[in-house]
């Protein structure tokens, strides 16, 4: 749950369903009434804030363009990102309170993460290409294996714990990196971040932050060139990479292929580097899907 500066409105309210409005601004919103409206007969669906009485709540991955967030108590992302629910706040006034959907997603990223790497340890395109050529190369076929991996996964919320999840199950040592460094129970430790050029390179980095005025291109040249070979992917948000200095970190080698499922803008333009580039695999914000 997250609440912008300021007092939530609905700590100063008391409320039951027989008193609750709500704005839906979707394309499912016909799903997702009838599913409410099943399970709590008495909430009221309104157009706009100023139909609504009691507590108002808004559904939306978007803010609405006809009328300010503060005109609602309560924001449901309908997706995993709030950023642009955020990004939208005046910051005066009492804020909404803003949730956000998660459901399975740090499961289905997890897969998704380990998928990717499964298929880079075993050199899943190394022996396609020597299939083509009709040669036989055990040494450039053989895998590294999982088990033997360390893996580093920026964030450590409920996606960077599906994804350290997914990897740990196949026996991975997996340490999560935060700003603060509190252990989760998902890892095997977590450090704080600015440790982390000190620290070993991870077999793969995985990124899985969301896109704040804190996390804008934190994940840098200095941190990037403190890699060394590694796999990294990215399913956080595509604000937070320094893109030139991954393609710097590629060229070099301190990046030895990229997973890149988020990016700065979306869609990708056709022109962009990394849709040639032989060492980055680009997905189209696909990772994790709201159900």
């Amino acid at each position: 749950m997250h609440a912008a500066a300021g007092t939530p409105k609905t700590s100063q309210m008391s409320w039951t369903t027989e008193a609750v409005s709500v704005r839906i601004l979707d394309k499912h919103e016909a799903v997702m009434r009838d599913v409410l409206s099943a399970r709590f007969p008495s909430i009221r669906f309104v157009d706009n804030a100023a139909e609504a009485s009691g507590l108002k709540v808004l559904m939306s991955f978007r803010p609405p363009t006809d009328e300010p967030l503060e005109a609602y108590d309560w924001v449901h992302s309908v997706g995993a990102g709030v950023d642009h629910l955020c990004e939208a706040l005046s910051g005066s006034g009492p804020a909404p309170v803003i949730t956000r959907t998660t459901g399975h997603m740090g499961q289905q990223i997890g897969e998704y993460c380990l998928g990717y790497a499964l298929a880079h340890f075993q050199k899943m395109a190394v022996r396609r290409a020597l299939q083509a050529k009709a040669e036989w190369d055990k040494q450039d076929a053989s895998p590294h294996y999982m088990f033997d991996a360390s893996v580093a996964v920026v964030g450590t919320g409920s996606i960077g714990s599906g994804i350290a999840r997914a990897f740990k199950a196949l026996g991975a040592d997996v340490t999560g990196y935060s700003r603060s460094g509190t252990g989760r129970a998902d890892f095997d430790r977590v450090l704080a971040l600015d440790s982390f050029a000190a620290g070993r390179s991870p077999d793969v980095l995985i990124l899985a932050l969301p896109a704040t005025a804190d996390t804008d291109g934190l994940i840098d040249a200095s941190m990037l060139q403190a890699l060394d070979g590694a796999l990294l992917i990215n399913v956080g948000r595509g604000s937070t990479l320094d893109h030139a200095a991954l393609r710097a970190a590629l060229d070099a080698g301190h990046v030895s292929h990229a997973v890149l499922d988020v990016f700065e803008a979306e869609p990708l333009p056709r022109d962009d580097w990394r849709w040639a580039h032989s060492h980055v695999t680009v997905t189209p914000h696909v990772s994790g899907l709201t159900l």
